[in-house]
């Protein structure tokens, strides 16, 4: 009998530390926000388009397929330091909302399976928290494996963002009057690249 209970005592210990094992292998991806972008585009007088992005960014996705993005609006970046103040200023108004938040939800067990240079195509739904509002979106992202584990997100077609949505639609039109422009188009295409390294 002691036998035997030392036995399933030894395989207990060897089934716990292979489940240890496994969860530690494998615990999600982090996102490197170094490679990773996120930009947006303005289209001023009807037919004037400049591209945009954001300096910082942080996310991750989780080993259920829990995904999160946080975007630094105060890193808004349009190559004109005098604009990029009056966007944080006047159109995201930074000091009450200095940040925007994604979460969505993927197929991870798609995704881990994916080898280096292996793609798949996902219909993604998510959330986007902006300007102290909350829409669901979608969006059709290309999901590449990269070496040891990593990950590239991209968005295969523009995120059209409608910026009366979100309360911006004023602010907008504060921007076309400072610049004293024409027109600035209220729905704002958004693209994104990813880059994700297993955690």
């Amino acid at each position: 009998m002691a036998v035997t209970w030392k036995k399933q005592l030894m395989m207990g210990g060897v089934s716990a530390a292979l489940i240890l094992s496994a969860s530690s292998v494998w615990a999600g991806w982090k996102l490197d926000g170094t490679n990773s972008s996120v930009g947006f585009s303005s289209v001023k007088n009807d037919s004037v388009m400049e591209q945009h992005g954001f300096r910082n960014l942080s996310g991750s996705i989780s080993d259920s397929g829990d995904v999160s993005l946080s975007i630094d609006l105060t890193s808004v970046d349009t190559k004109i330091q005098i604009r990029d103040e009056r966007m944080k200023k006047e159109l995201f108004h930074t000091e009450k909302f200095p940040l925007t938040n994604i979460e969505a939800k993927v197929d991870s067990e798609a995704i881990s399976g994916l080898g280096a240079g292996e793609t798949l195509v996902q219909d993604v739904e998510f959330k986007l928290d902006l300007h102290g509002k909350e829409e669901t979106l979608n969006a059709k992202v290309q999901v590449t494996g990269l070496d040891e584990g990593g990950l590239l997100v991209s968005t295969i077609t523009p995120v059209e963002v409608q910026a009366g949505s979100f309360g911006l639609d004023e602010g907008v039109g504060k921007l076309k009057e400072i610049a004293k422009l024409n027109s600035i188009l209220l729905t704002v295409p958004v693209n994104a690249n990813l880059v994700f390294v297993a955690d």
